[in-house]
């Protein structure tokens, strides 16, 4: 019996010290892999039925490809976890978007990190004499139209239909930011109402299908950190002139469950304006804060990013300024304190906090 307790201990012992000495060793020599970054790359540039315009790019600009390679190196404790997945055009639908119970699918906020790229937009965007083309349901079709967006009041006075025909012509009041999907006249739309703000919402594959119930919940409960509207004008800090808009905020404070950041842009581009995502990257793996390694890639001069922040609120260590991929900060659920940085017209650095 003493040699079996003996043995016991000293096994104990073998253990214990595996278990403190081991960490040590990882840190040191690295991990095989960075098991608490799971990213998701979607890139949707080719629509079903061409229901949106093409923007596909070639792959040093195109998160898919090159970004995607370099962030799943392989070996080091930098890389993206092996768990990590892709998705490209017709993959990107509301299964990988939504969380929909039993679909099979992961959905955004599985991943601790999304890097979305495709069209964008706001329910009501907040420029307002630019030229739109829209479509709406009418007499049981679609019907495209286009006007200038402060004559036909698209979502205020002109039902916003793209979520597989939810009218909404309430969004002055409750704005979304709104994310096209693959599938012919659908899309994710986040903001106190709608995809990920809580509560009971319908979704459908298609727009002629039966509208189902599913109970959302918010952004980031799961595991997402941060999240990258990679198009036009979803993420709105500012007005076209680089002067302060709350837009974004009055959508995204909804839906916030524990995510760190969203970053995208709060304006409208060309495709021409984008630049190549390798820098990026490899911002990301040498520990440059995540949003100063986006702003790095601005397109025309107007990114954009909101962060969930703490009481009391110092821009020195706010979770804008130091949120790295490899050392994330803490989850903050509390909804009452976000700051905003954007790019302005002349190309200077702006922010604001509430």
């Amino acid at each position: 019996m003493k040699i079996n307790f003996f043995t016991s201990v000293f096994f104990r012992s073998l253990l214990l010290r595996f278990i403190l000495i081991c960490p040590l060793l990882l840190f040191i020599y690295g991990c095989p892999e960075n098991w608490k970054n799971e990213l998701g790359v979607y890139t949707l540039c080719d629509y079903e039925n061409d229901w949106k315009g093409n923007v596909c790019l070639t792959p040093a600009y195109d998160p898919y490809y090159d970004f995607w390679d370099i962030m799943n190196c392989g070996s080091s404790s930098e890389c993206a976890h092996s768990t990590s997945k892709r998705r490209l055009n017709s993959e990107v639908n509301p299964h990988t978007i939504l969380p929909i119970p039993d679909d099979g699918w992961k959905d955004w906020n599985q991943f601790d990190f999304v890097f979305f790229y495709g069209h964008n937009n706001t329910i009501v965007p907040p420029h307002p004499h630019d030229w739109f083309s829209y479509s709406n349901y009418e007499g049981g079709t679609w019907v495209h139209k286009s006007g200038y967006l402060d004559d036909i009041g698209w979502g205020s006075t002109t039902n916003f239909d793209y979520y597989a025909i939810r009218p909404i012509d309430y969004a002055d009041e409750l704005p979304g930011a709104l994310t096209y999907l693959y599938n012919e006249y659908t899309s994710s739309l986040l903001g106190g109402m709608y995809d990920y703000g809580g509560g009971g919402h319908f979704w459908r594959d298609h727009w002629y299908d039966t509208a189902q119930l599913l109970v959302y919940d918010q952004l980031g409960d799961n595991d997402l950190e941060w999240l990258i509207l990679h198009g036009c004008q979803a993420v709105i800090t500012a007005n076209e002139d680089g002067s302060y808009n709350p837009l974004g905020l009055s959508a995204f404070h909804w839906v916030q469950g524990k995510f760190h950041i969203v970053l995208g842009h709060y304006k409208s581009y060309s495709t021409s304006d984008l630049q190549p995502l390798a820098g990026f990257a490899y911002d990301l793996k040498s520990g440059v804060p995540i949003q100063t390694a986006y702003f790095d890639v601005d397109p025309d001069n107007n990114t954009s990013a909101i962060a969930s922040e703490t009481s009391p609120f110092n821009w020195a260590t706010s979770i804008m300024a130091t949120d790295r991929w490899g050392n994330p900060g803490p989850d903050y659920s509390d909804t009452s304190i976000f700051s905003q940085r954007w790019i302005t017209h002349l190309g200077t650095v702006a922010e604001h906090w509430d």
